[in-house]
C-alpha cells in the first residue's frame, strides 16, 4: 500500500501515555482498529510524524502498535495534537525488500580501559525496493511516479499473508522501466526510509 494523497484531517487527541505501546486519548474518535495513523504535535519525538497500525480502538482511545514512548523526557503537548489517517491505495508488486543497514558504532574507550568500549549510534538510513510490472492505468504506480518527481515523503504499508506487516515513511527516488523481446514491461520502484519501521502482528480472530 502507498499513500494516495494528502492525509485526512487529523482528529484531536488530548493525552498520550509514556508506555510500550503508547495509548492516545481523544473525544469521539472515529479511528478503527487496523487503521494506519500518524500522530502530529504531541511533543513526543518517538511517535510524531511516524505511521503506526492501530491495534485497539474505542471512541475515546487508540493504541499505537509497536510504539514506545517510555523514554520520552518531555510532557505531552496537548494543544493542537492530532491523529491523521493517510489515504492508501494498493500497490501490487512481484517483489518487495526493506533494508535496515547496520547503525553507527561509537568508540568510547579511554586509556583506563583494558579493552574497547562502544555505544550504539543512530540506526543507518534504511532503503526499500519494490519490483513489478508496468500498467499505465495503475493509480498506485502513478502516485509513486508523482512522488519520484516531487520528492515527497509519504506512508507505505506492507501486509503479508498471515496479516502481519510493517508500515513506514519513505520517499521514492527510483522509478525504472525495462522492456525487451518476449518480455513484460517491468517497473522498479525504490527509495529511502524516513525514520524507523513500525511492525504489526496479525489481527485477532473474531
Amino acid at each position: 500500500m502507498i499513500q494516495s494523497g494528502p492525509a485526512l484531517a487529523g482528529e484531536a487527541i488530548t493525552a498520550a501515555t509514556k508506555a510500550k505501546p503508547c495509548v492516545l486519548t481523544g473525544a469521539a474518535l472515529t479511528i478503527k482498529a487496523g487503521d494506519v495513523v500518524v500522530p502530529m504535535g504531541t511533543g513526543f519525538a518517538s511517535i510524531d510524524g511516524r505511521p503506526f497500525k492501530v491495534s485497539v480502538a474505542s471512541a475515546t482511545a487508540v493504541t499505537l502498535e509497536d510504539s514506545d514512548t517510555t523514554n520520552e523526557v518531555g510532557t505531552f503537548a496537548s494543544a493542537g495534537a492530532t491523529l491523521a489517517t493517510p489515504p492508501m491505495v494498493e500497490l501490487c508488486r512481484s517483489t518487495f525488500t526493506v533494508n535496515n543497514p547496520a547503525g553507527a558504532t561509537i568508540d568510547v574507550t579511554t586509556l583506563c580501559d583494558e579493552a574497547h568500549k562502544i555505544v550504539s549510534g543512530l540506526p543507518a538510513i534504511g532503503t526499500w525496493q519494490a519490483n513489478g510490472f508496468y500498467d499505465y492505468s495503475d493509480a498506485a504506480m502513478q502516485a509513486a511516479r508523482g512522488y519520484y518527481r516531487n520528492g515527497e515523503v509519504v506512508t507505505f504499508q506492507a501486509t503479508f499473508r498471515d496479516g502481519s506487516g510493517i508500515t513506514f515513511n519513505a520517499n521514492v527516488n527510483l522509478f525504472d522501466l525495462a522492456a525487451g523481446i518476449n518480455a513484460a514491461v517491468t517497473n522498479n520502484l525504490g527509495g529511502n526510509v524516513d525514520g524507523l519501521v513500525s511492525a504489526f502482528v496479525p489481527p485477532a480472530a473474531p
